[in-house]
């Protein structure tokens, strides 16, 4: 393997392209939109819910959807 292409794999290493960067940074907001939406969706379940354990397994769901929401930002 000659340098020249040494040098870019090091370069696409450590540093992503602007093209990689910029689908990652859209993969995540979709990402990070669509646990909002499941998030809504759920509390309102838990409001709608009649069963108390129906209740606790919805906000179990609603506590890890929290969780990783939070680690995304």
């Amino acid at each position: 393997m000659n340098i020249e292409k040494l040098f870019k794999k090091a370069e696409k290493f450590f540093v992503l392209d602007e093209e990689e960067q910029q689908d990652k940074e859209d993969k995540k907001k979709k990402l990070k939109n669509s646990f909002e939406k499941k998030i809504e969706n759920i509390k309102k379940k838990i409001k709608k819910a009649d069963d108390s354990d129906e209740k606790f397994a919805l906000k179990k769901q609603l506590d890890i959807l929290i969780e990783f929401h939070e680690k995304l930002g």
